[in-house]
């Protein structure tokens, strides 16, 4: 707690430092239009931390729907509406309504689920439409085998592909083919916007329409663009916080339709979740499938993340809900 303390301090600190920048990634130079669709130096580590024993995983996310990303306790903007009362399971499948609903999904669509995780979405999805057909990719060997072999789906409406989405996998997807494409926590890997969305641009059918969930902070704070910069880089080597605003710049190759900001303390309160289920699960992790040294960098990810969405009530640092549609 006293670590998660210093650390919720410090970041209140930058907050209100950088409180009011806006001025553009290019400022510090980086630049979310030029480059490796990864950053190539640390493209081999960037999926590092979604490789551990799937011990690990089953140990704090929710049992349902297995969903490493935020959940959604109900609100956007006022943190004092957050709902205490639901569980972490159905705050997962909220989020999984809310995107539903924001992208305007629809039975009979066929769907691209970027980086799709251990697969809860697409599970969400055939749950609520039963003629709709999904495409996961995601190059997580752990993350795809889990699919492979604990998920049931219906062979002739999924396609899995075990693959980075990048310059090398252009040819591997036909153009028009996808009536959505939808991304929960991958943009943050991502280091060319502008050849993403000309790549997706490609394969999105005309009029279709992607939705991109993503950690973003309200202003431009310059040790966020790269994690390397930051206590971050241990766990997500390669990664970026962009400005709410970066996303909004990329106009050129689909057309923005709207945007959300989503209060931090949805993410907070995700994290404090999966932090009290990862120690109340500790003695089934440690020393089978964790060493002291394990324990401790697992515990110290959990209180770090805590104390970036914490200050500011989570008006400060947060998601971003992005619609783009193809014209």
């Amino acid at each position: 707690m006293k670590f998660e303390n210093q650390m919720t301090r410090y970041f209140e600190r930058e907050y209100e430092r950088w409180r009011g920048n806006n001025n553009t990634p290019e400022s510090y130079n980086t630049s979310s239009f030029k480059g490796d669709i990864v950053t190539k130096e640390v493209n081999s580590r960037s999926i590092d931390h979604y490789e551990k024993d799937l011990k690990i995983y089953q140990a704090f996310l929710d049992k349902k729907y297995m969903a490493y990303s935020m959940a959604y306790y109900g609100t956007s903007e006022n943190p004092e509406v957050i709902n205490q009362c639901i569980s972490l399971e159905q705050a997962q499948r909220e989020k999984y309504k809310l995107i539903v609903q924001r992208a305007d999904i629809q039975d009979g669509q066929n769907i691209l689920d970027l980086g799709c995780g251990f697969g809860g979405f697409i599970k969400y999805l055939f749950e609520e439409f039963p003629n709709i057909t999904v495409t996961g990719l995601n190059p997580s060997a752990t993350q795809t085998e889990y699919i492979r072999n604990f998920l049931t789906f219906d062979n002739s409406r999924f396609n899995l592909l075990q693959q980075r989405f990048d310059e090398n996998s252009q040819n591997s997807i036909p153009h028009n083919t996808f009536d959505r494409i939808i991304s929960i926590g991958a943009f943050e890997h991502f280091s060319n916007f502008d050849f993403l969305f000309k790549y997706q641009n490609n394969i999105l059918k005309q009029g279709g329409k992607c939705l991109h969930h993503l950690i973003v902070s309200v202003d431009t704070i310059p040790h966020f663009l790269n994690a390397e910069n930051t206590l971050m880089a241990d766990y997500f080597p390669g990664g970026h916080i962009w400005p709410y605003s970066e996303l909004k710049r990329h106009n050129t190759h689909l057309q923005l339709k709207d945007s959300w900001f989503i209060n931090g303390m949805n993410y907070w309160k995700t994290l404090d979740e999966w932090h009290k289920r990862f120690w109340q699960a500790i003695d089934q992790l440690f020393p089978d499938y964790l060493s002291i040294e394990d324990v401790e960098s697992w515990n110290r990810y959990f209180v770090l993340c805590k104390a970036m969405f914490r200050p500011d009530q989570g008006k400060s640092y947060g998601v971003g809900h992005y619609l783009y549609e193809k014209i």
